[in-house]
């Protein structure tokens, strides 16, 4: 289609003179005020003029730059703005991915180079222990003692809720409380089954929380053992001898291997711990407790 670059109207193919004011008519492509958004390799500016496209870029269009040797990316100025916003977030998507492939490498090359041997598995393998706190999370755990508060505060909200709610009804049932219901039966009998079902899991809750009660003085007890035979019998000195160059190894790797050193040992002399309650324990007491002069691994 033609365009008139003055009157800014469209043409059908074949007219080339605008019929109001006598200018040439032009192509689209032409009248388009092409602004640049972005230059690289031919790939990555193909990927992102269809990622432009996607999210709603009418007008751009690929140019190869014979100076720079180089794709330059242009859109319509007016879309420069919204353009540049969408490419922001193509390349941060494409760092990310870039990033992921480069982990997955290393894991594959560490995997290679380190098979699983009888010898190598009772070593400490950094690697291993890496993979070991991403999996981790942070340690992220909850006691049963917190459990149990968590369940009683469900509990509560839950019996009032459905209580309170059941009272309604039997108000609104009875007349004593009129409601202008269209259809009373469906609403008097869903409502009804919510608020039973409401108090149902209100006395589980509460019955949880019990459980959980009873758990935590076990589980307690258990901690006071750990930490007192962790102090007694764990010791800077001896775990640093079990781990190869300990002195030349950095602070955040040398973290994780006395993570795992600390770790090994309390489960060589206690058997069948809960894991993620060991952890936990060990990242906010115990590794505080034999090295007091460190953070834990920083970020």
């Amino acid at each position: 289609m033609a365009w008139c670059p003055k009157c800014k109207n469209e043409y059908r193919e074949g007219i080339t003179v605008c019929p109001d004011c006598g200018e040439t008519l032009v192509s689209e492509e032409e009248l388009t005020d092409w602004t640049s958004v972005l230059f690289g390799e031919q790939d990555e500016m193909e990927k992102l003029k269809d990622f432009l496209t996607y999210n709603g870029i009418r007008k751009s269009k690929l140019s190869f730059d014979e100076a720079e040797q180089v794709y330059e990316l242009f859109v319509d100025a007016k879309e420069e703005k919204q353009a540049k916003t969408i490419a922001r977030v193509f390349l941060e998507q494409q760092e990310k991915e870039r990033t992921e492939n480069a982990a997955e490498e290393e894991a594959a090359v560490d995997e290679f180079l380190m098979p699983e041997t009888e010898e190598a598995s009772e070593k400490v393998n950094p690697g291993e222990l890496l993979k070991t706190a991403s999996a981790q999370g942070g340690l992220t755990y909850m006691n049963s003692g917190a459990k149990a508060e968590e369940n009683r505060s469900s509990a509560w909200v839950l019996l009032v809720v459905g209580i309170l709610g059941m009272l309604v009804m039997i108000l609104g049932i009875t007349g004593v409380l009129p409601l202008n219901i269209g259809n009373p039966y469906m609403f008097y009998g869903v409502m009804s089954a919510v608020f039973i079902l409401f108090i149902v899991m209100g006395v589980v809750s509460m019955r949880n929380a019990k459980l959980f009660e009873k758990k935590a003085e076990s589980e307690n007890s258990l901690v006071d053992t750990l930490l007192k035979w962790s102090e007694e019998n764990l010791t800077a000195e001896k775990i640093d001898a079990q781990i190869e160059n300990a002195a030349d190894t950095p602070e955040e790797a040398l973290y994780y291997k006395r993570f795992e050193v600390i770790r090994s040992q309390m489960n060589h002399q206690f058997m069948n711990l809960d894991q993620q309650m060991l952890e936990n324990l060990i990242d906010t007491k115990i590794y505080e407790q034999i090295f007091p002069d460190t953070n834990g691994a920083e970020e």
